[in-house]
């Protein structure tokens, strides 16, 4: 009989390498100790006019910002009118915008400032050399290290047992992130029964899982800028009862509205499209979580025996 290992033997020792743990870039909050503030503005998001929507996203990807910059600084970086802040602060039941403020600061003041005094960076470059390959390489580096410090090992352990107990589990994302899904499919499907993506070609993502329901999960994917597609797909698995999880790369991303839980994988890159480091260190992640609290050792060696009696490697 196969041996496995209990989900809270797994998170207990799980621990990121020294060097992520250190880096001196690293993000400002994490889910886990998402504010109120937080939940408010993701909640409202969907429903604010234009311009408050845009101070609102500001707000949520840059609380730094909001905590130490004033409101005449803060209105000019995200490309609105100093009463727009104070509209959006109104608009979440705060009396002025220094009581919205406060609530960034008090996130500070809690968690210590230390290495987070930094703004979180918004690009790459800040290397002294002129190596183009060092720069990606250290923006991958940076991107990681938020990875880890936003993972959500709750929602991870949460994701494995809903795989573990579901019909089918969703793996969505079109454009670039279609290959992600397919890429999370073929390397989980030989450990874990029930993973489908979308092969269907012409149909819409949404055809595909018409029939998803309570029993099933999903994980959504998608980054800035964020295709409709998978927003929607997002939001018809939340009507349907499904557990949602997303994976993205802000706290202002769509897909957070329609999801139970959300792993965030920054793409900051010097390279002319997002980098995708985070979002497979994050699949592998899923993954691995998810074999490592189930009994699949049986299954992964007769796939791995099927492979070989078939020539499948050289």
């Amino acid at each position: 009989m196969s041996k496995y290992i209990s989900s809270a033997t797994f998170f207990r020792n799980f621990k990121p390498p020294e060097f992520m743990r250190n880096m001196p870039n690293a993000t400002n909050w994490s889910p886990a100790e998402m504010s109120q503030i937080d939940q408010q503005l993701a909640k409202a998001l969907p429903n604010l006019p234009k311009k408050l929507g845009k101070a609102a996203r500001y707000a949520l990807d840059h609380p730094d910002r909001i905590a130490f910059d004033s409101m005449r600084t803060v209105a000019t970086a995200c490309d609105v009118a100093s009463p727009t802040m104070l509209r959006l602060a109104r608009a979440l039941d705060y009396e002025s915008y220094e009581a919205f403020r406060s609530e960034f600061q008090q996130r500070f003041v809690n968690q210590g400032f230390g290495n987070r005094a930094d703004a979180l960076q918004s690009g790459v470059g800040s290397s002294q050399d002129d190596h183009f390959s060092n720069d990606i390489a250290q923006a991958a580096t940076r991107n990681i290290a938020q990875t880890m410090k936003l993972l959500d090992i709750a929602a991870v352990e949460e994701f494995a047992r809903c795989v573990q107990n579901s019909n089918r589990t969703f793996i969505l994302g079109s454009g670039s992130m279609h290959w992600m899904a397919a890429l999370m499919e073929s390397t989980g499907q030989m450990a874990i029964p029930g993973l489908r993506t979308d092969h269907s070609g012409s149909a819409t993502m949404v055809e595909t899982i018409a029939s998803i329901a309570e029993q099933d999960t999903a994980l959504v994917m998608a980054f800035a800028p964020y295709a409709r597609e998978t927003v929607v797909a997002a939001a018809y698995a939340s009507k349907r009862k499904a557990k949602v999880f997303a994976l993205t790369d802000k706290a202002s991303s769509p897909l957070v509205e329609h999801a139970d839980h959300v792993f965030f994988a920054p793409t900051t890159s010097p390279h002319y499209y997002p980098s995708v480091v985070s979002t497979i260190v994050m699949i592998e992640i899923l993954l691995s979580a998810t074999v490592a609290t189930s009994n699949a050792i049986e299954r992964i060696k007769l796939t791995e025996n099927i492979r070989n009696q078939s020539g499948a490697y050289l």
